[in-house]
């Protein structure tokens, strides 16, 4: 019994050895020349700002320019008996235009919606990190959702 445990512990400390994130830079086939952002909110430059680590330049790979706007959306959805709002839904909306970097032509026009449903709190400020929670994940996601349509395009 001893025997089978340490080898679960040894193979499960030596499995992870080669461990490399899935979109490391080093495996792209396309660097980011730059970004603009349209809105200039907090939002796109959260996204370009995830983004960035896109823009090492090789001499094999395609360059892209991307301009970047969003719209952020709070709806409440349903009510209480009272009247009192008890959920929400945030909708976070992202509009990509993909440029050539050479010759400046708009290679694509990519689209992201996320939405997300929560409910109110009594504790405001609760209330508050929680949507800041939920608007990061929500940014994160788009942000790897583009960088995969950009290894695709």
């Amino acid at each position: 019994m001893k025997k089978i445990f340490l080898f679960l512990c040894f193979f499960s400390l030596f499995s992870c050895v080669g461990y490399e994130p899935l979109f490391s830079t080093k495996k792209l086939s396309y660097y980011i020349e730059s970004i603009e952002n349209v809105n200039n909110d907090s939002i796109t430059k959260k996204i370009s700002k995830n983004l960035d680590n896109n823009k090492i330049k090789k001499n094999n790979k395609k360059g892209y320019m991307l301009e970047i706007s969003s719209i952020k959306n709070n709806v409440v959805t349903s009510r209480n008996s009272k009247g009192q709002v008890s959920t929400y839904e945030m909708t976070l909306g992202v509009n990509v235009k993909v440029f050539d970097n050479n010759t400046n032509l708009l290679i694509d026009k990519l689209r992201f919606n996320k939405k997300f449903s929560y409910n109110n709190q009594v504790n405001k400020f609760n209330l508050n990190q929680y949507k800041k929670n939920i608007m990061k994940g929500m940014i994160n996601k788009i942000s790897e959702d583009i960088a995969i349509k950009l290894q695709l395009l």
